[in-house]
């Protein structure tokens, strides 16, 4: 079964090459970190020295690991973690927000012989998998030398879990292996299960992401200094700070803005596209408004105020929050599945989402239910913004409410701690 789904994996590796290898050129992604992670350049460590492995493949799943490395650190100080990440978004963010990890790496493709080149170097005590990272050989390796496999805060998405079933024979022979799985809820308790997981492994310990720290205390740094003057910002009343959009999401977002930027010449956007490679992309969109807009990668110290803010860097987006009168979640007005409503949550801001947000169902319902966030479609943003922007009252008391909610959801980082201590003590 094992070489079926390699030799799968090869053959789709080799059907998408060109793929990867114009993005890799064009866009300068992927050879970065392309010969760690076949195990070419496994980074140097202390082989009697056996650290927990945290990996965390993305941005989301950093954040996730921050308040547990946080923890970790002040209650077991002389444990050595390390912490790798796919994407190279994740990696840079990882070194910054994880910085107290001993190590930061590139995790490898899913061969053996990619893999056994990290066990054999780093010989760690546990593996720590982040929400969802199910790779089938390399957590056979694991099992073969009795790693413990852990996964915390995990979760399956809607559009997960019935990709999984189409391979469930393997995934529950992966899922057999693993030592114990702290899930976020009891939806995604029953999800583990369907896919073969047992009752004796799964724990509900909530979402860790609820843990993490305020951004608040960053609101008067320089970066966010920088950003009032480049937008003549005075106070946050009419700034909307637009989060994580995604390709075809900018040019409905910019419409938006226009509307309520013709009905409200004070307001302001900060918009921050989800990928770095489409930077560029998004300046061009933003210079076909014909509204005046500048980078924060170019803001200096004598830029004339400006409409729009393109946040074209990595890690700001939530201190930038603090800005904001309207936090609007990207990647929910198309169907990309959302992103992470909670930064914004924790620093009392009035949120808004669109249709889509089935990656992050259970919390936009939760939200939802308290009267927390507001909902719309793409065609009603202008007008939810601009009804919201004019009355003080109700955005802050749904920014009230988001804060009441994410304070009264924290506690998972604690038990999810408890169920993985046996296993990295």
């Amino acid at each position: 079964m094992y070489t079926f789904y390699s030799l799968l994996l090869a053959l789709g590796a080799l059907a998408t090459s060109p793929y990867w290898l114009f993005k890799a050129i064009r866009q300068k992604k992927y050879l970065e970190n392309f010969r760690q992670r076949l195990g070419w350049d496994v980074p140097a460590w202390d082989p009697d020295s056996r650290p927990l492995w945290i990996h965390a493949v993305s941005v989301g799943e950093v954040l996730a690991a921050k308040p547990l490395l946080a923890r970790l650190r002040t209650e077991h100080p002389r444990l050595p973690v390390v912490v790798s990440t796919v994407t190279l978004t994740g990696q840079a963010l990882a070194r910054r927000e994880l910085a107290q990890a001993a190590l930061h790496f590139f995790f490898p493709f899913d061969w053996d012989f990619c893999i056994e080149p990290f066990l054999n170097r780093l010989r760690p005590r546990a593996v720590l998998l982040m929400e969802t990272e199910l790779w089938p050989n390399f957590i056979r390796k694991c099992a073969e030398r009795s790693v413990p496999i852990l996964i915390a805060n995990g979760r399956i998405s809607d559009r997960s879990v019935s990709r999984y079933r189409l391979v469930r024979p393997i995934l529950a022979q992966s899922l057999s292996q693993v030592s114990m799985i702290a899930v976020q809820s009891a939806e995604y308790e029953r999800r583990f299960l369907s896919l073969g997981a047992r009752t004796d492994q799964l724990r509900v310990t909530g979402n860790v992401k609820f843990d993490l720290p305020s951004a608040a205390s960053s609101a008067g740094d320089d970066s966010l200094r920088k950003v009032r003057a480049c937008l003549g910002l005075e106070a946050e009343t009419t700034t909307i700070v637009i989060g994580s959009s995604m390709k075809g999401e900018e040019v409905l977002f910019l419409q938006a803005f226009q509307k309520v930027y013709r009905r409200l010449p004070q307001a302001r956007l900060i918009l921050a596209p989800r990928h770095p490679e489409r930077f560029e992309e998004v300046a061009r969109l933003i210079a076909d408004t014909g509204l005046s807009f500048l980078r924060r990668s170019q803001t200096g110290s004598n830029n004339p105020p400006a409409v729009i803010f393109l946040l074209d860097t990595i890690g700001e987006l939530r201190s930038t929050y603090s800005l904001a009168a309207l936090a609007v979640i990207g990647g929910s007005f198309l169907p990309f599945g959302g992103h992470n409503l909670l930064e914004p949550a924790a620093l009392g801001k009035a949120i808004l989402f669109g249709p889509h947000m089935h990656n992050f169902r259970e919390a936009a319902d939760l939200f939802l239910q308290q009267q927390a966030a507001r909902q719309c479609t793409s065609e009603s943003l202008a007008d939810v913004m601009v009804e919201l922007l004019a009355d003080d009252q109700a955005r802050r008391l749904m920014g009230e409410r988001a804060l009441s909610t994410f304070r009264q959801n924290q506690g998972a980082t604690a038990d999810t701690l408890s169920a993985i201590a046996p296993y990295i003590l």
